[in-house]
């Protein structure tokens, strides 16, 4: 089962959703959605559906910017991985998720 790829319309929604501009760097989209994941979860927030809500589109769209910084990065043989060849700002942004 293939995912299908994530494109640029997808982007600039998930940008718009978390109120960021279109040119955010991975850095700030991370915590942009760290500050709204906090003020927002459910747990925090108890009984209350429009929060609920908002949080469940806020990791949505967080998801969509993750997969399309990682589609970014080109994946390279294992025979062929050169250990210099990587995103330091991707690393620092999503490298706790995989």
């Amino acid at each position: 089962m293939t995912r299908a790829a994530t494109t640029e319309r997808d982007r600039v929604e998930a940008l718009r959703t978390l109120d960021l501009p279109r040119r955010a760097r991975p850095d700030e989209i991370r915590a942009r959605y760290i500050a709204l994941a906090r003020a927002l979860h459910p747990d925090l927030n108890p009984g209350d559906a429009e929060k609920a809500a908002r949080f469940q589109s806020i990791a949505a769209a967080y998801e969509v910017l993750r997969r399309y910084h990682r589609d970014l990065t080109p994946a390279v043989d294992a025979s062929a991985r050169q250990p210099d060849r990587y995103d330091p700002a991707w690393w620092r942004a999503f490298g706790h998720m995989v």
